[in-house]
């Protein structure tokens, strides 16, 4: 009945503190984000609060292993320097009966880490992505009136000499890509419209030039052009990322991209053969040869990282109870009732064990060098450590 109340008592100040440190380092790292967006994007604060949502789950899977390894780390060293610990060993309890509660709780919270990460990867940062643009017309804009220039990752870019009010003074416009190269429009005035039906970026230009590679194509008094979001956008929509995947996505993508690397291989094998057999032995190192092998390499790097994904996020979401099975004992080892003190000793080991060895099976798993389930090296050898500081607590 004693250890009862006891266990019922260290739950509950766990829960009270996680929850406090929760709300606290999420808001932190809220904070963060909707600074960042403030300073790279300049969005209104209309747009800001839109944000918020899709920052929430980001920001909370940072957040849950930290807080629960503070929350845990805190009650046990505080409970450890006031002697309760050896109170419990001298009545004939084993220290295990304490820590198993948290023990289980750590376990529960790790799915609900990984949903988390799910939610955050598949919803939260393409939801960000959209928020900024569909407001893309407010942030080019701005960018324009401070900078003169705006460019995004996909080949599209704008100079001006001045903005007065919503008119472009002297435009210049850069759209890459194509067969007869990059086209480029300069004119006397034009304005932005972004249009959200079609989610497009409309430009209307007055006097303009178009130029297509280094020729001119003509002169428009009045000329029009929509550009897809995607191109606009300075980072624009990833396609088909398995960072940005849901997990009941990924084993869909990964059986598209087994197919499509059994197409590319068949299709390299017919150019090679026909190549040797008509002693066309040029054709081996043409460009197109080339783009083919080096597509068919881009497919075995993508489809790597499709395997190692999943993998990548349970191991993540697992690192809740990792920390836990950590951060109870080696908490009552050093017996210290400051918070941070606590935390900082458990933490340690997460920065000098954990993360290098997570960061290294990564790596390696995405590039395909090793296993993808090498992942949970780090998680391994957490527990390792845990395991040592839990035998320690019960000897000593």
């Amino acid at each position: 009945m004693i250890m009862r109340k006891f266990t019922s008592y260290i739950l509950w100040e766990v829960g009270k503190l996680f929850i406090v440190a929760l709300t606290a380092f999420t808001s932190l790292i809220m904070l963060t984000g909707v600074v960042q967006q403030l300073v790279t994007e300049r969005l209104s604060p209309l747009a800001i609060l839109s944000l918020i949502p899709f920052i929430l789950p980001i920001s909370m899977q940072y957040a849950l292993p930290a807080t629960l390894l503070f929350a845990v780390c805190s009650v046990y060293g505080r409970i450890a320097a006031d002697n309760e610990v050896l109170a419990i060993k001298a009545a004939g309890v084993p220290p295990m009966r304490i820590m198993t509660p948290t023990l289980i709780v750590g376990f529960l919270f790790s799915p609900l880490a990984v949903w988390t990460m799910d939610l955050a990867v598949s919803w939260g940062r393409p939801g960000m992505q959209r928020v900024v643009m569909h407001h893309i017309e407010e942030v080019a804009y701005h960018t324009l009136r401070s900078t003169g220039s705006y460019s995004s990752d996909n080949g599209f870019s704008i100079y001006v000499e001045a903005v007065e009010d919503h008119q472009l003074i002297n435009p210049e416009i850069t759209i890459q890509g194509g067969s007869d190269g990059p086209k480029t429009i300069s004119a006397k005035s034009g304005e932005l419209h972004f249009i959200p039906e079609k989610e497009t970026l409309r430009i209307s230009m007055v006097d303009a030039i178009l130029n297509i590679g280094t020729s001119t194509e003509g002169r428009f008094p009045k000329f029009e052009r929509e550009i897809p979001l995607d191109q606009a956008a300075r980072r624009g929509r990833a396609h088909g990322r398995p960072a940005e995947i849901a997990l009941r996505q990924i084993e869909e993508e990964t059986i598209k991209q087994r197919e499509l690397l059994r197409r590319n291989e068949e299709l390299l094998g017919a150019r090679t053969l026909i190549g040797l057999s008509v002693g066309r032995y040029d054709w081996l190192e043409s460009p197109q040869m080339h783009e083919a092998t080096g597509q068919l390499h881009m497919g075995h790097e993508r489809l790597a990282k499709l395997h190692t994904e999943p993998w990548r996020r349970w191991a993540s979401g697992f690192s809740c109870f990792c920390f836990v099975w950590l951060g109870v004992p080696l908490a009552i080892w050093c017996r210290t009732a400051d918070y941070w003190s606590s935390f900082g000793v458990a933490f340690l080991p997460l920065l000098l064990i954990y993360y290098p060895l997570f960061a290294l099976g990564l790596e390696q798993a995405k590039d395909g060098g090793w296993p993808p389930y090498s992942v949970w090296l780090g998680n391994l050898a957490i527990l390792a450590v845990g395991a040592w500081f839990m035998r320690k607590v019960h000897y000593n």
